[in-house]
Order: structure tokens, then sequence, then C-alpha cells
């Protein structure tokens, strides 16, 4: 088996756990319909895990290609390029769903960022 039954049910739980949490707290701070914000939660998740698949996927590629190790610096480098793309594919989702401007949007999505590695930090104790 690929994936184990105790990894899949970590991941589903994970996410699960963290799209309630989004799209209550959304709901709450801006005064939005938690149809709004859950839907938007979830579009979030699923670009999330199809953009880990693919970041992941080419970073590996070039890692292998020019003999990287998994040093600090590399980590770095693999942290910023996975979260910049994140960003660059969800702040456009939030400025529409939650009907505020980019800068807006940008700013609320590094609020998110920086509350999600809070939440993951301690999902993972």
């Amino acid at each position: 088996m690929l994936i184990s039954k105790r990894r899949l049910i970590h991941a589903i739980s994970y996410e699960g756990i963290l799209l309630v949490i989004i799209a209550i707290a959304l709901s709450f701070i801006f005064d939005m319909p938690m149809e709004v914000t859950g839907t938007l939660g979830v579009f979030m998740a699923v670009v999330s895990v199809f953009w880990n698949m693919i970041f992941n996927h080419y970073f590996e590629k070039v890692e292998h290609k020019f003999n990287w190790e998994r040093t600090i610096p590399v980590r770095i480098l693999h942290a910023i390029g996975f979260e910049g793309g994140l960003l660059i594919a969800t702040v456009p989702m939030i400025a529409y769903m939650m009907q505020m401007t980019v800068i807006d949007a940008f700013i609320l999505d590094i609020g998110l960022t920086l509350c999600i590695l809070v939440y993951t930090f301690i999902f993972q104790w």
C-alpha cells in the first residue's frame, strides 16, 4: 500500500479540522456567511494539495539534477518556494470570494499562513 491507513487518517483529520477552524474564524471575523468561508476553505485546501504534489515533484527533480542535499538553506528555499507559489494561487481566490482588494487578500493570506503554522505545530505535537 502506497499510503498507510494511519497517514491517510492523519491527513484527512488535519485538513478537516483546519477547514472547520478557517470557515468559522473567517465567518466570525469578516461577518461573511459560513457557506462562503467554508467554500473558500475547501478551494484553498484543494489548491494546496495539488500545489504540494506539483511543487514537490519538480523541486525533487531540481534537487536530483544538482545533487542537492536537504540542508537548512535548501529547506528554506523549499518552504519559500512552496508558500510563495501558494500565495500566488490563493490571493486572487480570497479577494474574489471575500469581496476585498488584492492587497487586503494578501494580508489576510499571510495572516492565515501564520495561523496555520501555529495550528500545524500544535496538531503535530
